[in-house]
């Protein structure tokens, strides 16, 4: 029911830091600057997964918080809201409504227990079309500097994690907040220092097999 859709970094200048990892990943953005009452964000395009750099106003999750560095993991689904919050009473889960506005709906998921927030994101409109683009874009740039050809895992560290929503959700949990990606590369890279709170680790192909 739900994927990986992307992940949202908490940052003091959202422009500086989608640029800084655009440039040097060498790979393009997924949208531009948005500027909300609530935020302000902008995506770099990994692929299969973006990235969100972002700064709040007013923020969801954990409130009366300010954090730096990974700070939330979307999920998004096909299936409507009552679908999904039907799902979610049955396998025992908090949530709430987060953000409802005409693109979208989140449900921020065990936000007591689960830190990053893990929420579910319903989208309103037809993203066919954008997630072509994102695809022609991330084609043109052949995966960037790395050459990132997919996403393979992504694990996260919370302080608690609830059983059951180690069994519902498509994230693994372990001891440090780390992404991988599959990679034409030649040789396995860990870089540590780009993205806080968050490892990117690229791997060559040939290790997958």
């Amino acid at each position: 029911m739900f994927e990986l859709d992307h992940l949202m970094i908490e940052v003091d200048d959202p422009q500086h830091a989608a640029n800084h990892v655009s440039e040097t990943l060498g790979l393009p953005l997924a949208w531009p600057l948005t500027e909300k009452d609530e935020y302000t964000s902008i995506g770099v395009n990994f692929g299969d997964i973006n990235i969100e750099f972002i700064r709040f106003r007013v923020r969801f999750g954990i409130q009366g918080q300010r954090f730096n560095g990974l700070s939330g993991v979307a999920l998004k689904t096909e299936a409507s809201v009552e679908t999904v919050t039907t799902q979610l009473d049955q396998s025992g889960l908090s949530y709430r409504i987060g953000e409802t506005c005409e693109a979208h709906t989140t449900l921020p998921i065990e936000e007591n227990q689960l830190f990053p927030t893990v929420f579910v994101v319903k989208y309103h409109f037809n993203t066919s079309g954008w997630l072509q683009r994102l695809q022609k874009d991330f084609t043109e740039c052949q995966g960037g500097k790395f050459h990132i050809t997919r996403l393979q895992s992504l694990s996260i560290s919370p302080p608690k994690t609830p059983l059951h929503a180690a069994n519902l959700l498509p994230l693994h949990f372990g001891e440090s907040n780390r992404i991988t990606f599959e990679s034409r590369h030649d040789e396995e890279t860990v870089i540590v220092d780009l993205i806080e709170n968050l490892e990117v680790v690229i791997m060559p192909r040939k290790q997958q097999q």
